[in-house]
């Protein structure tokens, strides 16, 4: 697949002047103590303070705003472990049309509960049997609905894309590298176009757990590799199958490199995120600083700007995470 990356600036640009009525321009916190404990200069995008509690918001707006009124007015579809699903009700809110949701049955309990208030009609679906896509592209057939894609599609990536865009206006520093979480690979692909066009010589890496490593054993190959997925489902955000195919052809073009980490380093940047900044984020959402912290030796002195993704976590999930955290004190040590 061809890039024109120019192009694609301008269009990631042009999609936070229409969104920008609709979300948060979310802050980008730094902590000295947290610089000195990690021996670097560390940003932290924070979407989990985003409308709706992620940055999916970004993506949904910019695919429905871009429907004609004819697709408006029959109603949109998507499927989403969570962060997705609430981002399409909340825009398919903004855009008065209708959103039909296909959900895992497994999914935490305050993704379900936030997306029916936001007056989406949601299906569940079987995470390990049922494929959502094809469910879902036989209901928009049947019901003559949009599928609002969460990864694989040009208009959701330039909205992903405004995150970084808020990003760079928010510091005068230059970035050295950067690590942003990945499921499709959405957020890093639309990120990755606006900070390589910043930052020319910077180094991106997305942000796994382990056993769901996807991406990066498919930068390995340089083509898509799907990876074993029996690991933890900590992480619901993030565990796909595989990259999606629009958003790895980017991100191999910028030429983006895979980290991942084990679950132990999710839960202790959990609790050094409510420590250090007070707030609360979801295991999807810590999964790059958990990276950071895995493998801190290589950005050692450097200014590195991650993304805190998601806040969407059940009370009950995050005092396991913290409890956790403590039960791992004396095996990670930063």
């Amino acid at each position: 697949m061809q890039h024109n990356f120019k192009s694609y600036v301008a269009e990631i640009e042009k999609t936070h002047s229409i969104i920008e009525p609709h979300i948060q321009n979310t802050p980008l916190l730094n902590s000295k103590d947290l610089d000195a404990k990690l021996g670097m200069q560390i940003f932290c995008k924070a979407e989990n303070l985003q409308v709706t509690g992620s940055f999916k918001i970004r993506g949904a707006l910019s695919a429905i705003s871009r429907l004609t009124d004819e697709q408006l007015k029959q109603g949109v579809l998507a499927y989403s472990s969570g962060n997705h699903a609430q981002g399409v009700a909340m825009a398919a809110k903004c855009y008065k049309t209708n959103a039909t949701i296909i959900m895992p049955k497994d999914a935490p309990k305050i993704k379900i509960q936030n997306t029916k208030l936001l007056g989406a009609n949601i299906l569940f679906y079987d995470r390990d049997k049922d494929n959502r896509e094809d469910i879902g592209e036989e209901i928009a057939r049947e019901d003559n609905l949009t599928i609002i894609k969460p990864y694989d599609s040009l208009e959701t990536i330039f909205g992903q894309g405004t995150t970084a865009l808020e990003a760079i206006q928010q510091t005068d520093v230059m970035i050295d590298s950067s690590i942003i979480c990945a499921g499709g690979g959405g957020l890093s692909a639309g990120c990755s176009i606006i900070l390589k066009k910043k930052y020319p010589e910077i180094k991106i890496y997305t942000a796994e757990p382990e056993d769901w490593n996807d991406h990066e054993i498919s930068f390995k190959h340089k083509k898509i590799f799907t990876s074993s997925n029996s690991g933890s489902r900590l992480c619901d955000g993030i565990l796909t199958r595989q990259p999606g195919k629009i958003p790895f052809s980017i991100n191999l073009a910028l030429n983006l490199r895979g980290l991942s980490c084990e679950e132990a380093y999710v839960f202790k940047s959990i609790k050094l995120a409510k420590d250090v900044f007070g707030i609360n984020l979801e295991p999807s959402g810590a999964i790059a600083l958990a990276n950071l912290i895995k493998h801190k030796e290589h950005f050692l002195d450097q200014s590195v700007l991650i993304f805190f993704s998601g806040g969407n976590i059940d009370p009950q999930t995050l005092n396991l995470c913290l409890s956790n955290a403590e039960n791992n004190n004396d095996i990670i040590d930063i």
